[in-house]
């Protein structure tokens, strides 16, 4: 558990430093602030996008854990085109890469479902997205506004976020999805050591920013009033002074709501210093993360109507080298480029007639194997090198809750216990009396029958060491070996009676 506190604390920087070019104010007369909301209006488009990402391995680490950082910095995912719908379909072709692997998919998605396709699959992915619309709209949110609230936060962050210390705009001519274009090109640095300071000047522009901190708590007022009405809220709302304010009263639920979020933000200013060092006190690993060594460039270039029209982006975070983690550094590299902005864009669907929906099916390693033809590339992907197929039990008698017994010399364990860690499934056939395991990737089937020692595995009949036989709790033993090997695992015992089932 430390190691995981540890890198949750070393996340929170980095998403931070992400956030921080945001707030660019005009640079070299570029409106930024005003280019990065204007692609907020953007109600159609075409766009491409790569992603990359490189793991830098630290001194001394295990052939494992280098193993590891092999495939991570194997990865990549190029979206060669991705269309946007006005009305919010969304369509994206191109390929996922991994080792020497590239692997082509489709995505959809729309109000009704999100679908995907990935090449080698019998059918297509999708989950029905009609409950999930109905649910929100059972809240009482009005769905149609939470385009707008995301505008009003977007300008708020912007405005009030400041600029890095080294920026600069040149006009360029630059190729867009095969188009020369005359664009203005801007390029932002921030430092891991340059964060503390430009958080604390955000959080000083928000405490003087009244008009832009009341108009905001206004549009989320409209936006959420149906939510603060609900019984639920009563306590929270409590807890911040709105208990006795009536809630159809939006002057007065404002004006608390602000003077309650400033005096937060006041608070947090006036202990911004304090707290800063007690966190470098406590986690000394965030100043390797907080330092110059963790950088992030960006160049943006804009069009004339203040849209971005390409992006790229890099991103390198230096980590401690105190043993909590295999990596030294790790960085990540994305390019975009957008065009067709609000034209006729038609998103592709995915039909879903016959298609693999996965809110009525588990997704067991069998089941996703078994949609993919076996020479296909994703397919030797998932079971061989993601190993999804791969199964490791340990199992210790006398202690362990699997509660084994010893009959003779073989070891029983119960049926379902045994099926659940491979992903067998077990029914029961009250016309036959007989009981059925289904082997989860293989599809094997093994016939069994409480009291016999006669099996079927795969149609062949077998021999069991021991009878099947239920416990007083109406518990099926098998035996251990004679069941996991017909489930396609192997079964070792060391020096200690430790047991141990794997499967490939």
């Amino acid at each position: 558990m430390k190691h995981v506190k540890k890198r949750a604390k070393l996340l929170l920087p980095i998403l931070a430093l992400l956030l921080v070019l945001a707030g660019c104010q005009t640079v070299g007369g570029l409106d930024v602030n005003k280019a990065l909301l204007g692609n907020l209006d953007v109600k159609s488009a075409e766009e491409s996008m790569s992603f990359s990402l490189n793991a830098v391995p630290a001194a001394g680490i295990s052939a494992e854990d280098q193993k590891i950082i092999d495939l991570i910095n194997s990865f990549t995912l190029n979206v060669s085109h991705l269309k946007l719908q006005e009305g919010g379909d969304i369509s994206a072709s191109g390929t996922l890469g991994y080792k020497q692997a590239s692997i082509p998919f489709t995505f959809y998605m729309s109000k009704t479902v999100l679908a995907l396709n990935v090449e080698g699959a019998k059918k297509p992915f999708y989950f029905p997205m009609e409950g999930y619309y109905q649910e929100l709209s059972g809240t009482g949110l009005d769905l149609e506004k939470a385009e707008s609230v995301n505008k009003l936060l977007s300008q708020f962050v912007i405005k009030n976020l400041p600029n890095p210390s080294a920026i600069n705009v040149t006009p360029v001519n630059e190729a867009v999805y095969g188009e020369s274009l005359n664009l203005m090109k801007l390029h932002a640095e921030v430092t891991g050591d340059e964060l503390p300071g430009l958080l604390k000047a955000f959080l000083k522009s928000v405490s003087q920013d009244t008009e832009g901190f009341t108009e905001l708590i206004s549009g989320l007022y409209d936006y959420l009033l149906p939510v603060l009405k609900q019984e639920s809220t009563t306590d929270m709302l409590s807890s911040i002074g709105l208990g006795d304010v009536p809630l159809d009263n939006k002057a007065e639920v404002v004006t608390v709501l602000h003077d309650a979020a400033k005096l937060a933000v006041d608070t947090a200013l006036l202990l911004y210093d304090k707290e800063l060092d007690r966190l470098y006190e406590s986690a000394p690993e965030i100043k390797t993360v907080l330092s110059k060594d963790t950088k992030l460039q960006v160049d943006l270039f804009v069009d004339s109507a203040l849209h971005i029209r390409k992006q790229n982006m890099s991103l390198n975070v230096a980590l401690p080298n105190d043993g909590s983690i295999p990596i030294r550094s790790i960085s990540f590299k994305t390019e975009t480029q957008l065009w067709n902005i609000n034209g006729p864009v038609k998103a592709d669907p995915i039909a879903t007639e016959g298609a693999l929906n996965v809110m009525e099916t588990e997704l067991t390693p069998g089941v996703v194997l078994r949609n993919f033809t076996a020479d296909s590339t994703a397919y030797r992907v998932l079971k061989d090198d993601l190993g999804i197929t791969k199964k490791s039990v340990v199992i210790y008698p006398g202690e362990d809750y699997s509660d084994t017994v010893v009959k003779g010399t073989t070891t029983m364990i119960p049926l379902r216990y045994l099926a659940y860690e491979l992903d067998a499934e077990v029914k029961w056939n009250a016309a036959t009396k007989q009981i059925i395991v289904t082997d989860d990737v293989y599809g094997t089937t093994i016939v069994l029958k409480a009291g016999s020692k006669d099996a079927v595995v795969g149609g062949v009949k077998v021999k069991l060491p021991q009878p099947v036989f239920f416990d007083r709790y109406g518990r099926g033993y098998v035996p251990l070996r004679s069941i996991a090997e017909a489930l396609h695992a192997q079964v070792k015992v060391d020096s200690e009676g430790l047991i141990y089932i794997t499967r490939d």
